[in-house]
């Protein structure tokens, strides 16, 4: 996410709306600034910041001020507690969002190597791709880290799959390391 936001984006983006204020109503200090900073986050990416510094501080200063709580907060809100586990379920279900499971991993690693990797190999694309593919199936996608170990096997399964259908079942294996000594 952008780190520098101009007024106008700020109002347009992190505004509150009436909805967001009433899902805050039972939340006060870190915890009620946090929930607020993570529910935008999520409206934006369609997933959770990886660590606090993700969010940009003109938005931290913006929300705080709507929601009355100092900037200050920000940095006393505890990423590894009970708290920020229910505010990612409340925020999922808000916006009609389940977890990744392992079997959607499985199949998000499967996907590209059936339908995309024919046509684009690049990691970085493939990476967005799955992401854009758990926006539209309401699911969150998985950490970036973790994209990029499901993206890196389906373009090597591809490229095993497209050598043995061109090749054949002689289709030469990928050298081991020291091969060429």
């Amino acid at each position: 996410m952008r780190q520098e936001w101009e007024p106008e984006d700020l109002i347009e983006v992190w505004t509150l709306l009436e909805e967001d204020q009433e899902r805050l109503r039972n939340k006060s200090g870190a915890n009620r600034l946090g929930f607020a900073l993570l529910l935008k986050f999520f409206e934006v990416e369609a997933r959770f910041p990886e660590n606090a510094e993700e969010i940009p501080a003109p938005a931290v200063a913006y929300v705080a001020q709507q929601v009355k709580v100092p900037a200050e907060e920000w940095a006393a809100y505890d990423w590894a507690g009970r708290a920020i586990k229910r505010h990612r379920v409340e925020i999922r279900g808000a916006f009609g969002f389940r977890e990744c499971t392992e079997e959607d991993q499985a199949q998000l690693a499967e996907w590209p190597a059936v339908e995309l990797c024919g046509v684009e190999l690049s990691r970085d694309r493939l990476a967005e791709a799955v992401v854009a593919r758990c926006r539209k199936d309401r699911l969150e996608p998985p950490t970036p880290g973790r994209i990029a170990r499901l993206v890196g096997p389906a373009v090597n399964t591809f490229e095993e799959r497209f050598c043995a259908a061109t090749v054949g079942p002689g289709c030469p294996q990928r050298p081991g390391p020291g091969w060429m000594t």
